[in-house]
């Protein structure tokens, strides 16, 4: 039985050794991503939330600076009544950036206003995630 016991007892501090080391740990890095969505479908833009939220929570605890730009149809999505609304301000919480095309506001007739808050506009959408991918950053298409 003592045998059992003092087994069990190295077991335990076996186990008890090696969670801290299962934690995640920092690279040091600050991970750069801007992922491009030119798509106005809801799944799509579901798609392309979850990845950037499963990204910063899969990295952490390094730091991400992360870029979504909407433009073509996909600045349909980032209006003041979009069904993905209360997933946007919950990534702009965890420190997302939204960028409005704003060819794509014009050409969709839309004004600064009329999308929802903290949406920084850009010139020309395509020209963003080109800039970014020059700087460095990780490019990933949003939606499917």
């Amino acid at each position: 039985m003592k045998r059992r016991s003092l087994l069990l007892a190295v077991c335990m501090m076996l186990v008890v050794g090696l969670v801290p080391s299962l934690k995640a740990q920092s690279t040091g890095k600050t991970h750069k991503v801007v992922f491009g969505v030119t798509s106005g479908d809801v799944a799509d833009w579901n798609l392309t939330l979850g990845n950037a939220r499963n990204l910063i929570n899969g990295v952490k605890p390094d730091a991400t600076e992360v870029e979504i730009v909407a433009f073509g149809p996909g600045i349909n999505m980032i209006k003041g009544d979009s069904a993905v609304a209360e997933d946007i301000k919950k990534l702009q919480e965890m420190g997302v950036k939204f960028m409005a095309c704003q060819n794509a506001m014009r050409a969709h007739k839309l004004e600064l206003k009329d999308l929802l808050p903290d949406m920084v506009p850009v010139p020309a959408g395509i020209v963003e995630v080109v800039e970014k991918q020059e700087a460095g950053w990780v490019y990933i298409k949003g939606g499917r």
